[in-house]
């Protein structure tokens, strides 16, 4: 006998309400009559507004209309332009109807006027599985039972963090209630505005994303930076120079994407832990020239990078090409080699290679079997740099060029010249994209 269909209505709503996303969907389709009982909506709910009005109130309503009709949502995006201290508890009271609705993507984007606080259901959900929060929130208190037992990713957008009313740090306990988090992303941030533990440690966590707006150099020190990180895979960090990094455990790191500003005569910053800490790395992207000229900067500290087979780097016509050096003698399995945007020292002639670049002799050492050379534009120099690389890479198999397509009037010719170049290696060949 089938007791649980001869209940009332609002207590299989009730019920329902226990399941999961995954649970109900079973449950939607085991019966038709469960079928037109159980929604489960999987579009996005978007609300933009410019202010909390009649709109958003109506809009509020329509999610508590849905929780009590047993909807249940994938995700919910809430995007408001500003707010202020009146409106917070009709916002607060929407959020807490989603996550009882079961959500499982949630992104908040609201530009905060004042000291808002997210309610603490936030940082209960047992069903957020990915979670943006952004563009003004101050978390300074997480509650005592704060737990996100099903959230994997986490990305926090403009978003600061304080101590606690118990000195606590608020940024590592959010952490620690997420064990089974595998991504985190601090996007636009300012750390050095936060009140918190200056580390970022986590077991488990296998991607981080650090990014700000843009440097800030202005020649005042920032503080310590420590990452214990040992299942980290992934690691993209834009950043200014921090006085030192204390603690740097990145053990299963597999690619890594660095850019940091220059280091200026004079300055004290250290950043030998940070390069210590790359020594697994096997993919490597460094986005700026100043960021490599960092591995020249702290030469001492570079370790041997076993494991590197894909190196990535960028040059400007100011810069000489010295810290390469370094990095592919400390390379000795690299078969991939990436310059972006291929610029030549420009010394007293046009034609001429940087004086460091004539004794590169090491280059015959070098097993690079793939060299490719982004925005190309086919000047005289930059073909009398790759000239000069292709002639003492014995092992190299193909060049790969990208020639920016907007940029140059004669594709044949580029594409003759590039193909007449002279080769130490017998069986590389030439590959041009336009792009």
């Amino acid at each position: 006998m089938d007791r649980i269909s001869n209940l009332p209505i609002e207590l299989k709503y009730h019920l329902i309400s226990f399941l999961s996303a995954k649970e109900a969907t079973c449950l939607k389709y085991a019966s038709k009559k469960w079928l037109n009982l159980v929604n489960i909506i999987p579009l996005v709910v978007d609300s933009s507004f410019s202010a909390i009005s009649g709109s958003f109130q109506d809009f509020a309503d329509r999610i508590q209309l849905a929780r009590r009709a047993s909807h249940r949502m994938r995700r919910f995006s809430l995007k408001l332009q500003s707010l202020d201290f009146s409106q917070y508890s009709i916002v607060n009271d929407c959020l807490r109807q989603v996550l009882g609705c079961g959500v499982l993507d949630l992104e908040l984007d609201i530009n905060v006027k004042g000291d808002y606080s997210l309610p603490f259901e936030i940082f209960t959900c047992k069903s957020v599985v990915k979670l943006k929060l952004g563009s003004g929130f101050v978390i300074d208190i997480l509650p005592k039972n704060a737990l996100l037992p099903a959230l994997k990713t986490l990305l926090l957008d403009s978003v600061r963090f304080e101590f606690d009313n118990t000195g606590g740090c608020s940024f590592t306990r959010l952490l620690s209630a997420c064990p089974v988090l595998e991504e985190l992303v601090i996007d636009g941030h300012n750390c050095e505005d936060w009140k918190w533990s200056r580390i970022v440690s986590s077991q488990i966590l296998k991607r981080l994303t650090i990014r700000r707006e843009e440097w800030v150099h202005n020649g005042n020190s920032f503080e310590p930076f420590s990452l214990y990180t040992p299942s980290l895979e992934y690691f993209e960090y834009f950043d200014v120079l921090r006085d030192r990094y204390p603690v740097v455990y990145l053990n299963s790191l597999v690619e890594a994407k660095l850019e940091l500003p220059p280091l200026y005569i004079g300055e004290s910053y250290d950043v030998r832990n940070l390069i210590k800490g790359l020594k697994n790395i096997q993919i490597l992207r460094l986005g700026a020239v100043d960021t490599m000229q960092l591995f020249w900067a702290f030469r001492e500290a570079v370790p041997v990078f076993e494991n590197l087979f894909h190196l990535s780097v960028s040059t400007d016509p100011a810069i000489c090409w010295d810290a390469l050096y370094i990095l592919l003698k400390s390379s000795p399995n690299l078969k991939t080699l990436t310059i972006e945007a291929l610029h030549y020292y420009q010394d007293y002639h046009l034609t001429s290679v940087c004086q460091c670049l004539e004794g590169y002799s090491y280059f015959l050492s070098c097993h690079i079997e793939i060299l490719k050379i982004t925005h190309f534009s086919g000047q005289i120099g930059e073909m009398v740099q790759i000239k000069h690389v292709l002639e003492n890479l014995l092992c190299l198999v193909l060049l790969e060029v990208h020639v920016e397509e907007k940029r140059v009037d004669n594709k044949l010719q580029i594409l003759a010249d590039l193909l007449m170049l002279p080769r130490a290696s017998s069986k590389c060949k030439v590959q041009v994209k336009f792009v």
